[in-house]
């Protein structure tokens, strides 16, 4: 009998002692949170980072990817493991679905989701609660001399004006500048692409008439710029929320739950504040991050 309990307790130990490494190892996999290039995307990367990092989980931030195809299959092959994408850029992007006027932002949201899951194996998580979409923007002054209020309003002036937008906007996506000449019918003389930085320097030193940034983008206020209406809806909602491989969340058990903090904490005002940080006040995107973590109270 005694000799029986022996070699119960062995096994025992044998097999925890099995079970440490395989668990250790799943544990001590660092999880890599990809954002694309432009500032909200670093700051959101980093913020995600750092939660998980208070929260025991091996993590870094990998943001400056290109946006669309590129990280997408960074997410899919594992390059990253995460990142925050946007419901309207996810459902005319990757599961290629129309937009109209008035389309429901929840629903595309819950549509979105199920997509991704069907289609790629991904989770997207509740919205962190702000929008980010496309806008046409111009100085007060342009605005105002041209009685510009909607998009449609520069359908007569389009031919003799530049505009300015980012490289994924002026590739071809149904919702960049392709989808727009076909809603609304109109020709702009010249379209430069640049760099999402550039694009309010390219407006103020008169590079550009017109700009395509985006709404949370913290200089629009900073430069009292007039954001114009989509009356004929070419952009669709474009609620962000962190899209996530689910075999990561299989392996990292609770690791839903943490990321889900995140969950309706954010605001437009409050990300375009934030996006306002860096890029007004030349701050560190991981500092601005952490300070919000920590006014939040989601660390320490």
């Amino acid at each position: 009998m005694e000799m029986k309990m022996r070699l119960i307790l062995l096994t025992a130990v044998i097999g925890l002692v099995l079970a440490v490494p395989f668990q250790a190892s799943a544990q001590e996999r660092t999880l890599v949170v990809g954002g694309k290039n432009f500032t909200e995307q670093y700051i959101l990367a980093h913020m995600i980072a750092e939660l998980l990092k208070a929260h025991g989980y091996p993590a870094e931030a990998k943001p400056g990817l290109a946006s669309g195809d590129v990280i997408l299959s960074a997410l899919r092959r594992g390059d990253i493991d995460m990142y925050v994408e946007y419901s309207g850029t996810a459902w005319t992007g990757f599961l290629k679905q129309p937009t109209e006027v008035g389309i429901d932002a929840d629903w595309v949201y819950e549509q979105t989701a199920k997509g991704m899951k069907e289609q790629f194996g991904l989770d997207y998580l509740p919205t962190l609660g702000f929008s980010n979409a496309y806008v046409f923007a111009v100085p007060r002054a342009f605005a105002e001399e041209h009685g510009l209020e909607k998009i449609s309003d520069l359908i007569p002036l389009a031919g003799r004006l530049t505009l300015g937008g980012t490289l994924a906007f002026m590739g071809d996506r149904p919702d960049g500048i392709r989808g727009a000449e076909a809603v609304y019918g109109f020709k702009f003389r010249r379209n430069r692409a640049m760099d999402h930085a550039l694009l309010f320097q390219a407006l103020q030193l008169r590079q550009v008439d017109v700009i395509v940034p985006f709404s949370t983008d913290g200089q629009i206020a900073a430069l009292d710029l007039v954001v114009l209406e989509d009356d004929r809806g070419v952009f669709p909602p474009y609620h962000a929320g962190i899209l996530v491989r689910e075999d990561v969340l299989e392996e990292n058990p609770g690791l839903r739950e943490i990321l889900e903090k995140l969950s309706g904490r954010i605001d437009e005002r409050t990300m375009a504040e934030l996006n306002y940080e860096v890029d007004g006040k030349r701050r560190d995107e991981r500092e601005v991050a952490l300070e919000f973590l920590k006014e939040q109270g989601l660390i320490d």
